[in-house]
């Protein structure tokens, strides 16, 4: 519990040695309200986190923390053994998109079932969940993953609704995203175009 601690109060100082005010100021306007932002950057913050052991019990008491630094650190220093373990609890604490891109990017990805949970994910009402299945996905797809046809289907109808929706849909940009990997050759343009009912790919 020392070790633990003592590594917390190591990491803090290391954020506080690269803090900018600029970059802090700027996350809040953009509605962060954590009750601290130091302002680092994502590359410095990987740099950070290579100075210290990728431990499950680091990487949950960095997460508890109401610090944007922190809960970052916490995607970098968690185990891959333990992806699975908190994964659905994470996203369902996530409350910004920069935390969700890098979840998403380093561990939803990675874990085993990723494409069936992802799948789940984009048809879940809570924006978060729903953001986070379209960017797994787009992670997945661009490493050449495909899908059987049910879950293609599944894939198609969940896209489609959200780009035919009659307001702006807050995902739309990410269920683009993960189409443009998924439907790369003509054929599975085509595909899409055709469930879809228009030409968009």
């Amino acid at each position: 519990m020392e070790e633990l601690r003592e590594h917390i109060r190591n990491i803090k100082k290391e954020l506080r040695l690269f803090m900018n005010g600029v970059t802090s100021a700027q996350q809040r306007k953009l509605g962060m309200s954590y009750n601290i932002i130091f302002g680092v950057e994502i590359p410095r913050l990987k740099e950070i986190a290579a100075k210290f052991p990728v431990d499950a019990g680091l990487a949950k008491a960095l997460w508890k923390e109401n610090i944007r630094e922190s809960k970052l650190l916490a995607i970098f220093l968690l185990p891959e053994e333990n992806y699975a373990e908190v994964a659905e609890e994470w996203i369902g604490e996530c409350r910004y998109r920069e935390n969700a891109d890098n979840l998403a990017h380093t561990i939803l990805s990675k874990l085993p079932d990723a494409t069936e949970r992802a799948l789940k994910w984009i048809c879940n009402s809570e924006e978060l969940y729903c953001y986070c299945g379209f960017i797994t996905l787009a992670h997945i797809f661009r490493s050449g993953k495909r899908l059987t046809d049910e879950q293609e289907k599944l894939f198609f109808m969940t896209a489609s609704g959200i780009l035919k929706s009659p307001t702006p849909h807050s995902n739309a940009s990410q269920a683009m995203k993960a189409l443009t990997f998924y439907c790369e050759d003509d054929e599975k343009a085509i595909s899409f175009n055709t469930f879809h009912g228009e030409e968009i790919m």
